[in-house]
Protein backbone atom coordinates (compact mmCIF):
# COMPACT_ATOMS: atom_id res chain seq x y z
CA UNK A 1 0.00 0.00 0.00
CA UNK A 2 1.34 3.27 -0.87
CA UNK A 3 1.08 6.30 1.55
CA UNK A 4 -1.16 8.21 -0.91
CA UNK A 5 -3.33 5.04 -0.77
CA UNK A 6 -3.24 5.45 3.14
CA UNK A 7 -4.19 9.57 3.23
CA UNK A 8 -7.24 8.26 0.72
CA UNK A 9 -7.85 5.48 3.00
CA UNK A 10 -7.81 8.49 5.92
CA UNK A 11 -9.70 10.43 4.28
CA UNK A 12 -12.93 7.68 3.62
CA UNK A 13 -12.53 7.30 7.98
CA UNK A 14 -13.33 10.97 8.48
CA UNK A 15 -16.66 10.80 7.91
CA UNK A 16 -16.82 7.24 10.04
CA UNK A 17 -15.29 8.82 13.03
CA UNK A 18 -17.60 11.55 12.92
CA UNK A 19 -20.52 8.63 12.09
CA UNK A 20 -19.54 7.10 14.78
CA UNK A 21 -19.11 9.52 16.96
CA UNK A 22 -22.10 11.86 17.13
CA UNK A 23 -23.94 8.08 16.93
CA UNK A 24 -22.70 7.76 20.78
CA UNK A 25 -23.97 10.56 21.50
CA UNK A 26 -26.73 10.57 20.30
CA UNK A 27 -27.43 6.83 22.09
CA UNK A 28 -26.20 8.24 25.46
CA UNK A 29 -28.88 11.13 24.82
CA UNK A 30 -31.55 8.77 24.23
CA UNK A 31 -30.65 6.73 27.14
CA UNK A 32 -30.10 9.89 29.55
CA UNK A 33 -33.52 10.95 28.35
CA UNK A 34 -31.56 14.16 27.76
CA UNK A 35 -29.23 15.87 25.76
CA UNK A 36 -25.52 15.36 26.38
CA UNK A 37 -23.67 18.13 26.80
CA UNK A 38 -20.22 18.72 24.67
CA UNK A 39 -18.17 19.38 27.18
CA UNK A 40 -13.97 19.72 26.65
CA UNK A 41 -11.27 20.80 28.06
CA UNK A 42 -10.81 23.63 25.62
CA UNK A 43 -14.02 25.46 25.66
CA UNK A 44 -16.72 26.25 27.58
CA UNK A 45 -19.20 27.00 24.89
CA UNK A 46 -21.44 24.14 24.15
CA UNK A 47 -21.56 25.09 20.68
CA UNK A 48 -17.75 24.94 20.24
CA UNK A 49 -17.70 22.52 21.71
CA UNK A 50 -19.55 20.22 19.94
CA UNK A 51 -17.46 21.50 17.36
CA UNK A 52 -14.78 21.18 18.88
CA UNK A 53 -15.40 17.24 19.07
CA UNK A 54 -16.80 16.78 15.72
CA UNK A 55 -13.13 17.86 14.59
CA UNK A 56 -11.13 15.33 17.14
CA UNK A 57 -13.43 13.14 15.55
CA UNK A 58 -12.48 13.28 12.04
CA UNK A 59 -9.01 13.11 13.40
CA UNK A 60 -9.52 10.22 15.53
CA UNK A 61 -11.59 8.82 12.13
CA UNK A 62 -8.53 9.92 9.76
CA UNK A 63 -6.26 8.06 12.31
CA UNK A 64 -8.04 4.56 12.41
CA UNK A 65 -8.44 4.38 8.89
CA UNK A 66 -5.22 5.58 7.79
CA UNK A 67 -3.70 3.08 10.51
CA UNK A 68 -5.28 -0.14 9.07
CA UNK A 69 -2.90 0.68 6.18
CA UNK A 70 -0.08 -0.90 8.30
CA UNK A 71 -1.28 -4.27 8.36
CA UNK A 72 -0.98 -4.29 4.56
CA UNK A 73 2.77 -3.85 5.06
CA UNK A 74 3.43 -7.60 3.97
CA UNK A 75 7.29 -7.36 5.00
CA UNK A 76 6.80 -6.71 8.91
CA UNK A 77 5.19 -9.76 11.08
CA UNK A 78 1.56 -9.30 12.39
CA UNK A 79 3.06 -8.65 15.54
CA UNK A 80 4.82 -5.51 14.31
CA UNK A 81 2.08 -4.32 12.77
CA UNK A 82 -0.29 -4.93 15.46
CA UNK A 83 2.45 -2.89 17.52
CA UNK A 84 2.66 -0.39 15.44
CA UNK A 85 -1.21 0.44 14.99
CA UNK A 86 -2.05 0.27 18.34
CA UNK A 87 1.10 2.75 19.42
CA UNK A 88 -0.30 4.97 16.34
CA UNK A 89 -4.21 4.60 17.41
CA UNK A 90 -3.19 4.68 21.58
CA UNK A 91 -1.43 8.44 20.42
CA UNK A 92 -3.43 10.15 18.98
CA UNK A 93 -7.16 8.48 20.63
CA UNK A 94 -6.18 8.63 24.57
CA UNK A 95 -5.24 12.50 24.10
CA UNK A 96 -8.64 13.19 22.26
CA UNK A 97 -10.45 11.40 24.45
CA UNK A 98 -9.02 13.64 27.38
CA UNK A 99 -9.44 17.06 25.09
CA UNK A 100 -12.44 16.08 23.85
CA UNK A 101 -14.31 15.39 27.29
CA UNK A 102 -15.07 12.20 26.80
CA UNK A 103 -13.27 11.01 29.93
CA UNK A 104 -12.24 12.95 32.85
CA UNK A 105 -9.09 14.70 33.39
CA UNK A 106 -8.03 12.38 36.38
CA UNK A 107 -5.96 9.79 36.48
CA UNK A 108 -8.39 7.27 37.16
CA UNK A 109 -10.61 7.96 34.80
CA UNK A 110 -7.65 8.13 31.91
CA UNK A 111 -6.65 4.85 33.75
CA UNK A 112 -9.74 3.14 33.38
CA UNK A 113 -10.27 4.74 29.90
CA UNK A 114 -7.32 3.22 28.65
CA UNK A 115 -8.02 -0.47 29.98
CA UNK A 116 -11.41 -0.38 28.36
CA UNK A 117 -9.80 0.98 24.90
CA UNK A 118 -7.09 -2.21 25.37
CA UNK A 119 -9.84 -4.77 25.73
CA UNK A 120 -11.34 -3.37 22.96
CA UNK A 121 -8.72 -3.30 20.74
CA UNK A 122 -7.35 -7.03 21.64
CA UNK A 123 -11.30 -7.60 21.13
CA UNK A 124 -11.49 -6.33 17.98
CA UNK A 125 -8.18 -7.77 16.83
CA UNK A 126 -8.84 -10.99 17.79
CA UNK A 127 -12.49 -11.37 15.93
CA UNK A 128 -10.31 -10.05 12.67
CA UNK A 129 -7.51 -12.38 13.06
CA UNK A 130 -10.15 -15.62 13.15
CA UNK A 131 -11.92 -14.08 10.35
CA UNK A 132 -8.79 -13.50 8.44
CA UNK A 133 -7.13 -17.14 9.31
CA UNK A 134 -10.93 -19.07 8.34
CA UNK A 135 -11.30 -17.08 4.51
CA UNK A 136 -7.41 -17.50 4.46
CA UNK A 137 -7.88 -21.32 5.09
CA UNK A 138 -11.01 -21.39 3.02
CA UNK A 139 -9.39 -20.12 -0.27
CA UNK A 140 -6.15 -22.26 -0.07
CA UNK A 141 -8.74 -25.31 0.22
CA UNK A 142 -10.18 -23.91 -2.89
CA UNK A 143 -6.24 -23.63 -4.23
CA UNK A 144 -5.73 -27.46 -3.56
CA UNK A 145 -8.83 -28.56 -5.47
Amino acid sequence: MTFKKAVIRGLIGIPVGVFINVTIMLIISLSLGKTVNYESAITDSPLSSFLFNYIISMIVGFTFAFGSAIFEVDKWSITKQTFLHFILTTCVFIPSAIIGGWTQPDIVSILIYIVVFVILYVLIWLIQYYYWKKRIKKINEKLKN
